[in-house]
């Protein structure tokens, strides 16, 4: 998305013609935006992590209001992050974030109807051996989940794919006389649970900032393969070469494409938004052309069994901007880090790249400079 987000900088920057949305992606971009989560909250990363890559969803919130005579709407994205948490809501999370499919129905509940939005969430994670239920035999989903419970579901969750091997760590307030005594030690032992010093506080209803904090913290505790290494490799240089070759072929069709093959979430929503300027960049009375200074290298990392991180170096790109009041020719540097999740298809999308250097600043500045 090389050249197209150096047109969105320059539209956006100095107005240089309108945007239209051309392109609707499968969510707008404005969703992918938290309003009520700050970057010095405890939970920040994870719940922009979850929110971009589509494991959770926020809340949209509008307000209308009055100014100069005229009504307006104001449409808010918020988290909740201190907000409870449901059995069933989540049940969604985990299943979501683990890419679960379901199994054989070994078991079912009378309070979880087939016309119930959670009920193939809680069939999935049952027939995954995740959910057990109440001693009555319910599941009862519209109850608060304790943080004992989630403990209980992360530790029957991942125990497939992580080793709880390490020592395990106990907390005072939780004997051995509780059913989740060896889950909540044992996911403790490896740092899935912090709790609060020496107590765990099991029986407090859970958060969703604290359900995300323990889901993200097991999910990177999985192991990656030497295939998912080259895999997620390839698809950070395709959607890098690709795009440039598409880009200057104004091949729109086939950006679309690679986007959608390429990218998930928050980064596939902003690839299809910023497609539209290409259409609208015929207002324009010049040309902006962007193409890549030698070769760049890309190096995994991280890398588990559902996410990685690949930094990209040396992806220099020459950007020559032709028009009647303004002209220039420079290299800025694009480097960064792509981060990728595997999907529930099993292949891997990018669902962000943040840049090394604000490339944008120095782009902008070269623009006031040829003013």
């Amino acid at each position: 998305m090389k050249l197209v987000r150096i047109l969105f900088i320059l539209i956006l920057s100095f107005g240089i013609f309108s945007v239209s949305r051309a392109f609707a992606a499968d969510k707008s971009i404005d969703q992918y935006f938290m309003e009520d989560v700050y970057e010095d909250h405890e939970a920040y990363n994870q719940l922009e992590r979850f929110l971009y890559t589509d494991i959770i969803e926020g809340y949209e919130e509008t307000e209308v209001y009055e100014e100069d005579g005229e009504i307006y709407e104001y449409t808010s994205i918020l988290v909740k992050p201190g907000n409870t948490i449901t059995r069933a809501q989540f049940t969604k999370i985990l299943v979501n974030a683990m890419n679960l499919k379901p199994g054989d129905i070994t078991k079912s509940f009378p309070d979880v109807k087939s016309s119930d939005w959670y009920y193939d969430y809680v069939q999935t994670a049952t027939s995954n051996g995740i959910i057990i239920g109440k001693p009555d035999g319910k599941f009862k989903p519209n109850e608060k989940i304790t943080r004992a419970q989630m403990a209980s579901m992360i530790y029957r969750a991942f125990e497939p794919t992580v080793d709880f091997s390490a020592p395990m760590k106990t907390f005072k307030d939780v004997t051995t006389k509780n059913s989740a005594h060896e889950a909540i030690a044992k996911a403790a032992g490896v740092g899935i649970i912090k709790g609060y010093g020496t107590e765990f506080k099991p029986n407090d209803f859970a958060k969703r900032s604290q359900a995300v904090l323990m889901i993200d913290r097991a999910l990177h505790l999985e192991l990656g393969t030497a295939e998912d290494e080259s895999v997620v490799t390839h698809v950070v240089n395709r959607n890098i070469t690709e795009e440039f070759l598409l880009t200057d072929q104004q091949d729109i069709n086939g950006l679309k494409t690679l986007y959608r093959e390429t990218t998930m979430g928050y980064y596939l929503a902003l690839s299809l938004d910023t497609l539209t300027l290409q259409e609208d960049s015929e207002e324009f009375e010049g040309t902006i052309t962007a193409k890549q200074v030698g070769e760049h290298t890309s190096t995994v990392t991280t890398l588990n069994k559902r996410f990685a991180e690949v930094k990209i170096d040396n992806l220099k790109v020459q950007v020559v901007m032709t028009a009647p009041d303004m002209n220039f020719d420079m290299t800025v540097d694009m480097s960064g880090t792509a981060y990728l999740k595997k999907t529930a298809d099993g292949t891997w999308k990018i669902y962000n790249i943040v840049y090394d250097e604000d490339y944008e600043d120095v782009l902008s500045a070269a623009v006031l400079e040829n003013e």
